[in-house]
C-alpha cells in the first residue's frame, strides 16, 4: 500500500479503502460538485450503488491491470 500511495497510483476521488478518507468526505465532495447545479436550478440525479461482495466474486488480474 504504501508503494502505492508514493506513486500516487490511486484517484484521488477514492474514498474507499483510502487511509483518512471516509463517508463524509465523499458526501462533502458531492456537495461541492452539485450544489453550483442545484443553485443554478438545474436538474441533479446521482445513482450510488453499494454492492455487496462484489470484490469477493472480482476477477483481481484485470482490477490490477
Amino acid at each position: 500500500m504504501h508503494y502505492i500511495y508514493k506513486i500516487e497510483y490511486l484517484n484521488d476521488s477514492q474514498y474507499g479503502f483510502a487511509p483518512q478518507k471516509n463517508t463524509t468526505d465523499a458526501a462533502m465532495a458531492v456537495t461541492q460538485f452539485i450544489e453550483p447545479e442545484l443553485e443554478k436550478g438545474k436538474v441533479v440525479i446521482m445513482a450510488s450503488l453499494d454492492v455487496k461482495g462484489a470484490f469477493d466474486a472480482a476477477w483481481w488480474p484485470a482490477i490490477l491491470k
